[in-house]
């Protein structure tokens, strides 16, 4: 058995997909129609129009067309389905010059059947529409305007990857897994269409990291389709201590599954997943990781690269995010205002890497921005709700697009939080990211950009009220809770380029020291967690680790070799 680690849905693979990734036609046009669209140059796809590696190179992008001839032949029994990771931020497709769907939110997937076109050629048309101005999308970190500051230049159109996947009249269409670590086991649900009768999953022996896969499964089991729909649950044939099966940074198990459509004794359909052993809670703000208290290490990592901007550049350049990660000590990573291309979560599972994802905001609150924004939720979180490393979600930061606090900006982060427990009450749930905290949250998140020696102060006991001059929460915190240090650090190598940092350090070995200083404070506080402030630079924002193309700025095995140390201090202090 294989997974293939470059498949663009990573938790149901089918076998024979194709890549669209690379030139297509190109135009930049505001017709709403594709009778009025010259094509006169080329991009390279999946990288945005205004980055780089586009070979467009466009600042100022407001609507872009795309084309591309397909030639398939139709095949007896199976469709042929055209499918996009991402496209920024309105999409309408056209087939043979008819329109034949729309889809509007910038970060998640969508797709068409293309069999009823497979006659002759079929020429697809992409209109992808993200005004730059619109503060009512959820853009996340992409500049409203002129990039400064904390914004960055935007992405526009097809961001991530564009494939062709031949699928069976009869289909797998999703799979959902809960594990369940009382009962050894995974909680399942299959959807399927068309005529089959039941499901057979296979449970391959568990791996670690990127280990080779097992070929014998280590359990089968058939469940019956009632409505298009298989239910049941998947025990592990283990006795003893389940330590050595869960999923935990230090020892990222992965049980792959292969799930079979049946009608009778036939095969329908196969296709391939799989699942961690992974529960996560929380109490009076300290994280849980399969029931024991975990301090979570993180660094803010905002997805963002020179030549792509939200676009990565290839799948050796998210396993080398990743990587860089846990050199550097970290156990895990905030994805700041973007949902991640779900090739890094797949990563992300098989490293060992917890991963908190957040959605990108919007920036004035009205009912359109919040029917967008819920819509855009809801998918993202059923795309990623298998990922064992993903452990929670955070769905607003720092009240951007919600202030100032009214009676219906205060309701929708109620209602936000509660409609994203329902979709998925698997994983921990941040309401809003750095202060004015709702009555609603897992984890009570701050952001400080404060020295040091003022951070040791402020959280070596109890709570302050208003860093950086804004409330914790907006109503009373219960008491003995913990606060997570969501964003601290910032730190910048003094340069001489016009990039910023909240502080600056002049010289490689003063910058190590001051780093280390932070990450010190944070360790040996009474926080349940932090995120250091930056992985890597993003454009004008120089405060990372590592420059904007990965370049170390310090020797990572000095900060792991730290951090690691503060660990076993905490844990002996606890």
């Amino acid at each position: 058995m294989r997974l293939d680690p470059n498949h663009p849905r990573p938790t149901l693979q089918r076998p024979g997909w194709r890549s669209l990734e690379g030139h297509w036609d190109f135009a930049l046009s505001e017709a709403e129609a594709p009778g009025g669209v010259r094509f006169d140059r080329k991009i390279l796809v999946p990288f945005p129009p205004e980055a780089p590696g586009s070979g467009v190179g466009e600042a100022w992008v407001g609507v872009a067309w795309y084309r591309k001839v397909l030639r398939a032949k139709p095949r007896p029994g199976r469709r042929l389905f055209l499918r996009f990771g991402a496209v920024d931020y309105r999409a309408e497709v056209f087939v043979n010059g008819v329109r034949v769907l729309e889809h509007e939110g910038g970060h998640t997937p969508f797709g068409l059947d293309l069999t009823p076109f497979l006659e002759r050629p079929v020429e697809v048309l992409v209109r992808a529409e993200d005004d730059p101005l619109d503060p009512e999308a959820p853009r996340g970190k992409q500049a409203l305007g002129e990039p400064g500051g904390i914004f960055y230049p935007r992405t526009t159109g097809i961001w991530q990857p564009v494939w062709l996947e031949w699928v069976p009249e009869s289909h797998i269409a999703a799979l959902r897994l809960t594990p369940d670590l009382k009962a050894l086991g995974f909680h399942l649900e299959v959807q399927a269409h068309g005529e089959g009768e039941a499901v057979e999953v296979a449970l391959f022996p568990g791996v670690r990291g990127e280990a080779p896969l097992g070929e014998a499964p280590w359990l089968e089991a058939r469940f019956p389709l009632l409505g298009e729909r298989a239910s049941g649950f998947l025990g592990l044939p283990a006795k003893g201590s389940p330590e050595g099966l869960l999923w935990r940074p230090e020892t990222p198990v992965l049980f792959p599954l292969r799930l079979r459509l049946l009608s009778g004794r036939r095969v329908l359909d196969e296709v391939y997943s799989y699942g961690g052993l992974r529960e996560v809670a929380a109490q009076k703000g300290v994280f849980l990781l399969n029931g024991e208290p975990y301090f979570p290490r993180l660094v803010l990592d905002q997805g963002l690269w020179p030549e792509g901007h939200l676009a990565p550049p290839s799948l050796a350049a998210l396993r080398r995010d990743a990587a860089l990660a846990k050199a550097l000590g970290f156990n895990g990573v905030r994805k700041h205002q973007k949902v991640e291309d779900p090739r890094y979560l797949h990563l992300a599972d098989r490293l060992g890497l917890l991963v908190f994802a957040e959605m990108p905001s919007f920036f004035r609150f009205s009912p359109k921005a919040a029917r967008r924004y819920l819509a855009e939720l809801a998918e993202a979180l059923e795309r990623d709700r298998n990922h064992p490393s993903l452990v929670a979600w955070i769905l607003f930061n720092e009240g951007w697009g919600l202030t100032p606090w009214r009676a219906e900006t205060l309701a929708f982060l109620q209602g936000a939080f509660l409609l994203a427990r329902a979709l998925d009450p698997t994983r921990l749930l941040v309401d809003n990211d750095g202060f004015e905290h709702g009555p609603f949250w897992d984890l009570l998140t701050v952001h400080d950009y404060a020295p040091p020696e003022v951070l040791a102060r402020r959280y070596g006991e109890g709570l302050p009220e208003a860093p950086m001059g804004r409330p914790l929460a907006l109503a009373g915190l219960p008491p003995g809770v913990r606060p997570f240090l969501s964003e601290f650090g910032g730190l910048r190598l003094k340069g001489p380029g016009p990039g910023w940092g909240y502080r600056e350090a002049e010289g490689e070995e003063a910058f190590l020291r001051e780093a280390l200083r932070y990450l010190e404070t944070a360790c040996g506080s009474r926080l349940s967690g932090f995120c250091y402030t930056q992985l890597y630079d993003t454009f004008q924002e120089e405060n990372g680790l590592l420059d904007f193309w990965r370049r170390p700025k310090v020797p990572p095995e000095r900060v792991r070799a730290f951090l690691e140390g503060c660990e076993a201090r905490r844990l002996l202090a606890e």
